[in-house]
């Protein structure tokens, strides 16, 4: 038979105030109590005391390293001066062995308070990289920047690419350019000649496309729901949805992956660059860098020269 509730709650009172009595009358049980926690803490002040000192190491570390950078490109920017005259491009390529057919940049939307910042500063850091890739001889650049400025403005991009080829290479020698919108199915051929019949058949010297975050991973979203329609419409089976078939009409949207990827940001981040783009692209990246100097793209090209591009079956 069992006790009533209130006879068990006398029951745990006086149990309680026994082990009470007990553990008072056994110091030596408090005292490893007090022990215990004394050690606890002890650890806890130690352990914190070894972050802040590693955090604060690394932090120190870091901004030598980042102070070294700095110094580093701009020995470069002294060394690597194009001076805005194309033979002396011409003749850095001349001694490179070999040469990339595409090239493609990643730019920063700098702020205002930058040097060299805000929106015209990019659309001159766009049209330096132009004519740099002109004089070098390379006929294919895409410009990649992630919220599409350059892509909204495109009227603006062709007056500064054709300002600066003109300062590059003169009146009577400048360049001929189409700049293509890929996303849109745009296509603007030099300053204002979009109806001018012999610019479009001319040798256009250099194609510039325009990427933004758009043409990443949304456009694989949008080609795989066009293919899903299509073939529950039963407009195309299911076994041709292959591997090559959607490489194929990638590469209709954007356009062929660049042998080399630059990118002028200061940290390794391809924010978002269609990443089916770039499979056997080579990178370029001087880390804390975000300037668009002739430097930084020779060097680049000097990287590209000298690696070996190695294709697996």
């Amino acid at each position: 038979m069992k006790p009533p509730a209130a006879d068990v709650s006398i029951l745990d009172s006086v149990q309680a105030k026994a082990d009470a009595h007990i553990d008072r009358g056994r110091p030596e049980l408090n005292i490893a109590k007090d022990n215990t926690t004394f050690k606890g803490r002890l650890l806890f002040y130690i352990y914190h005391t070894i972050l802040i000192a590693v955090y604060s190491l690394y932090s120190i570390f870091r901004l030598f390293q980042y102070a070294q950078n700095k110094i580093r490109v701009k020995f470069l920017n002294l060394a690597y001066n194009p001076a805005k005259t194309p033979q002396i491009i011409r003749d850095d390529m001349t001694k490179l062995s070999k040469l990339p057919k595409r090239i493609s940049a990643i730019l920063n939307f700098k702020s205002e308070e930058e040097e060299g910042g805000g929106y015209y500063g990019l659309l001159n850091d766009a049209s330096e990289l132009v004519t740099w890739t002109v004089a070098a001889g390379i006929s294919s650049l895409s410009i990649y920047q992630y919220d599409g400025t350059l892509k909204g403005n495109v009227e603006d991009l062709r007056v500064a690419v054709y300002k600066k080829l003109t300062d590059y290479f003169g009146a009577n020698y400048t360049p001929t350019f189409v700049i293509k919108v890929p996303h849109l199915n745009e296509v603007y051929y030099g300053l204002n000649n979009d109806n001018d019949e012999q610019y479009k058949l001319a040798d256009i010297s250099i194609e510039i496309s325009l990427l933004s975050s758009v043409d990443g991973k949304p456009t694989i979203v949008e080609l795989t729901k066009t293919m899903a329609e299509l073939a529950s419409k039963g407009e195309i089976s299911h076994k041709d949805v292959t591997v090559s078939l959607i490489d194929k009409e990638l590469t209709a949207l954007i356009g062929q992956e660049p042998d080399l990827l630059i990118l002028f940001t200061p940290t390794l981040d391809l924010q978002g660059y269609p990443p089916w783009h770039i499979r056997l692209s080579e990178f370029y990246w001087e880390p804390d860098n975000e300037d668009v100097t002739y430097a930084i793209f020779l060097r680049a090209l000097q990287k590209y020269s000298t690696c070996k591009i190695n294709i697996g079956k």
